[in-house]
């Protein structure tokens, strides 16, 4: 009997790519959505010529239009397409229009429109988790056999956050980037520590086709599909006979009955409901999708269940030397820099910087706003976009505001999502300000503390903690290995079992952990 693996995001992938190399067969269940075909035939246009015969016309239909997605902070659409976040008619969340929280029903789920950031956590970090970090330490190694990673040669974070990649292939920096990383290699302070950024990126092409151009449309969606997202896995499986795929399918249900489990679905193409029987089940849906499923299939109408957040928050950051020429520059546009700060009197936990450059995302984002009369002088914009870069912060959950969901009843039960309005999270953004402030002789220039945003719980995306793992869970808590009391062939392997959030980047220890899971329950 089959193992059923649900989602197709890291999460589900990373579990079934375990459980096939143990020699399992699996059966995925996936909702699939995918780009609209009038956009994908764009892409493909474009992607099949080299960058200096891309058509403008073409080119803006991918851009498409820029949206806020909350207060300040805009949604990110691939290929100017919002299909990662598109819901189905019924929605399991209510009002999810208004929500700051996506869930994504695509193929590849989030990872198809991620940032590509790839760091482990820190031992520090996961002191409450039920197994020591030398556990996913050969799972972090496994996922790199297969997951692409542009990253450089060893440097001041391989001390804290190890690689654990034999792949480096870096991205270049932009010239504002450049000048920031010789002024911190003049001298930085003991607490903070900075490296080029890591990402699942095909630098040097993929399948025979082009590599990086630097054409600094990755926040739009790389026209040669460089950005790696789990679709590209899920392609490569397809093609094993140990792998059945099937999409449009929505799951409703999981009853277990001794050693079998029975899944109830519902296809999205045809309205018709289906069953089928598994030997074990791997939930990877995400946390909002897997809360509704554990909620739903355990009658658990009323029930509240409290969500982990790590939040973020953004700085503009003004530097003293300029740039010019930086709207014209080939560049990347994806995080060029992590910055690490471990400072006692901020946290006890690591706090997460990435640092971005220009982009032309970033310009449009400003010209949404009253700098727009000053950003349209070309003196002007050349003085500022030469000067600022864009600083996103992580906090550790523990830092961060909480979210609660709970199941409502109705005809299809839906989430009712709250946010926490009590945390700790902006005074320490605020601290982080007020850090890097005190280092503006060495990193020649200074957050724009006032222009401060700071983003609602779930905004970040890096969230989860639902049902978290313990050594002894209680009847909402899970085994080190996802099971719920009662469930001893469904395994949850997404982030909706992680006791904490911890501040750096959440794909990569998603994926260690599911595939951790997944090993072990192979052999179950």
């Amino acid at each position: 009997m089959n193992d059923f693996v649900l989602g197709s995001g890291p999460a589900a992938i990373a579990c079934a790519q375990a459980l096939v190399a143990r020699g399992r067969r699996v059966t995925i269940l996936d909702a699939g959505e995918k780009l609209e075909p009038a956009r994908q035939e764009v892409l493909d246009r474009v992607a099949a010529l080299p960058s200096g015969k891309w058509d403008a016309s073409d080119l803006a239909v991918l851009r498409g239009e820029q949206e806020k997605g909350h207060g300040n902070i805009h949604q990110k659409l691939l290929y100017g397409s919002d299909y990662p976040y598109r819901d189905d008619e019924d929605s399991m969340q209510s009002g999810r229009a208004e929500s700051p929280f996506h869930y994504s029903l695509a193929q590849g789920g989030l990872s198809s429109v991620w940032g590509a950031s790839l760091l482990p956590v820190s031992p520090d970090d996961i002191r409450d988790w039920p197994f020591p970090y030398e556990d996913l330490v050969p799972h972090y190694r496994a996922i790199f056999d297969w997951l692409p990673t542009a990253a450089g040669e060893p440097d001041g974070l391989a001390g804290i956050l190890p690689s654990y990649s034999q792949k480096p292939e870096p991205l270049r920096f932009s010239r504002q980037i450049e000048g920031l990383v010789q002024d911190l290699k003049k001298g930085c302070p003991d607490d903070i520590r900075f490296g080029r950024s890591r990402q699942a990126v095909f630098t040097g092409g993929r399948n025979g086709g082009p590599g990086c151009v630097y054409c600094g449309r990755c926040l739009y969606g790389c026209p040669y599909g460089l950005i790696y997202s789990t679709a590209h896995t899920l392609e490569d499986m397809r093609k094993s006979e140990r792998v059945d795929y099937r999409d449009r399918q929505r799951v409703e249900r999981l009853e277990q009955s001794g050693d079998k489990v029975r899944i109830h679905t519902t296809d999205l193409r045809t309205g018709e409901s289906a069953c089928f029987e598994a030997g074990r089940v791997f939930v990877g849906t995400g946390i909002l999708p897997t809360a509704w499923l554990v909620l739903r299939s355990r009658d658990a109408i009323g029930r509240k269940v409290v969500m982990k957040d790590s939040q973020y928050f953004i700085y503009p950051f003004l530097r003293a030397p300029l740039t010019r020429g930086v709207q014209d520059e080939p560049l990347h546009t994806l995080s060029q820099l992590y910055m690490e700060i471990r400072d006692p009197k901020i946290s006890k936990h690591l706090v997460h910087l990435e640092i971005f450059s220009y982009s032309d995302y970033l310009k449009r984002a400003l010209m949404q706003t009253p700098l727009r009369f000053v950003l349209s002088n070309p003196w002007a914009a050349e003085q500022f976009f030469g000067r600022v870069l864009i600083m996103q912060g992580f906090l550790h959950s523990e830092d961060s505001r909480t979210f609660s969901v709970e199941l409502q009843a109705g005809g299809r039960p839906k989430l009712h999502l709250e946010a926490n309005k009590r945390g700790p999270g902006w005074s320490q953004a605020v601290k982080v300000g007020f850090k890097l402030l005190s280092q503006a002789h060495r990193l020649r220039g200074a957050p724009i503390l006032p222009a401060l945003q700071f983003a609602d719980p779930g905004r970040s995306y890096h969230s989860g903690g639902g049902f978290p793992m313990r050594k002894n869970p209680s009847e909402w808590e899970t085994d080190p290995l996802g099971r719920l009391p009662g469930w001893d062939r469904i395994h949850l392997v997404d982030a909706s079992t992680f006791p904490s959030i911890p501040a750096t980047t959440m794909v990569l220890n998603i994926m260690a952990n599911a595939h951790r899971i997944g090993t072990a329950a192979a052999d179950l």
